[in-house]
């Protein structure tokens, strides 16, 4: 005879804990220098064995020969706001490889100090011999991503953290942005896990790291994992990045990136927070008797209904609030009420296995004061 027992699922911080992962730096060259480095590399094309350099679009020019030394460098001759028209190189920079070309993609840059002076050492002896600067700091920071990955020991509560977390709401002055490729197919699969949320000045980023493809573009098939990575990012463009300069007073990329590993936990956190409701995800059970013993009226409360069994089926709060609206339902400051009952409206799969699974906010708020434990249920 079966038996049912309450068995617990983990979530815990990765041991690199919160801090940085890929950053860009730029520098502006004189056309002069633009175009020596782009003759001696077009030149190293004729004897060596593999292109050390290839034409990506108009005025881009990328340089393929430090990429899995964790290097992706373009010379970029483009129409830039701020100076009419400019010559530069950019680097985007995954440190932990260029410190150690066989490190795991999976992972992020150490937060301790040491890791500065690995990386500014690594930096210097790998573009040495190059046509390029090699020395970090006199570049600067045009862009930095800050993260932290979150392990989770249980595959099919990892699946349907996914799979609720892509049917988030578009915050306020942000914008959704998906994926896109040729293959749609490819591309539709990749965005059910992947979520990205950007406005001006920073992108906010929730993906399924044991499933995206590496910058090699080596794919890991997250179906033979025993378990899943979940990674938060945040990432600064440039305009961000010149006001961090301005508070500190300094343009040194390594000061700049000691200070934002340290700070990582509190920004993210921070950013999630004003973004996202603190909120849980629940069974549409729960979510119907919560509804109907709250204290809002009737009417509301079909509204809420209807707003909860739709989420079964659509892909995203948005997509649903929308074409409610333009049926005649009031929607309007529907969500912010729904949040005040404390879980979303996003339920979780019908006779899931948990009853509950915390939302961004909290998950990231507890993950940073140790492991997050989610009762569940299975048949003996």
């Amino acid at each position: 005879m079966s038996k049912i027992v309450t068995k617990k699922a983990r979530f815990m911080l990765e041991a690199d804990g919160f801090s940085i992962h890929t950053f860009e730096i730029s520098r502006k060259l004189t056309k002069s220098e633009w175009n020596y480095c782009k003759e001696k590399l077009y030149d190293q094309n004729k004897i060596s064995p593999k292109i050390c350099i290839y034409q990506e679009s108009k005025g881009v020019h990328r340089v393929s020969q430090y990429e899995k030394y964790g290097l992706r460098i373009t010379l970029e001759h483009a129409h830039d706001q701020e100076d009419s028209r400019g010559y530069y190189v950019r680097m985007v920079v995954n440190p932990r490889k260029v410190i150690d070309p066989n490190a795991s993609y999976i992972g992020i840059f150490p937060p301790v100090k040491s890791s500065i002076t690995e990386l500014q050492a690594a930096f210097h002896a790998l573009l040495e011999q190059s046509a390029f600067n090699d020395q970090l700091d006199d570049y600067y920071l045009s862009r930095v991503d800050l993260c932290v990955n979150i392990r989770c020991d249980h595959k099919k509560i990892f699946r349907e953290v996914v799979r609720v977390l892509r049917k988030l709401p578009t915050p306020p002055k942000y914008k959704r942005v998906s994926r896109k490729e040729k293959d749609k197919k490819k591309a539709n699969k990749y965005n059910k896990h992947y979520i990205k949320f950007q406005c001006g000045t920073h992108s906010l980023v929730i993906y399924d790291k044991t499933y995206q493809a590496t910058e090699q573009g080596l794919r890991v098939d997250y179906e033979d994992l025993p378990e899943g990575v979940l990674r938060f990012e945040v990432q600064y463009q440039r305009s961000v990045l010149r006001g961090l300069e301005k508070k500190l007073g300094t343009d040194n990329p390594s000061e700049l990136l000691w200070h934002l590993m340290q700070k990582s936990e509190k920004r993210i956190c921070k950013h999630f927070e004003q973004c996202f409701a603190d909120v849980q995800f629940c069974q549409i059970e729960e979510i119907e008797k919560r509804i109907v013993g709250s204290k809002y009226e009737d009417g509301t409360k079909q509204i809420m209904l209807e707003l909860a069994h739709r989420m079964q089926r659509k892909q995203s709060v948005d997509q649903v609030l929308e074409e409610m609206r333009s049926e005649g339902f009031l929607v309007e400051d529907l969500l912010r009420k729904v949040h005040k009952l404390g879980f979303s409206p996003i339920p979780l799969w019908k006779n899931f296995c948990a009853q509950q699974i915390p939302g961004p906010v909290s998950l990231l708020r507890m993950i940073s004061e140790g492991e997050v434990v989610i009762p569940y249920q299975k048949i003996k």
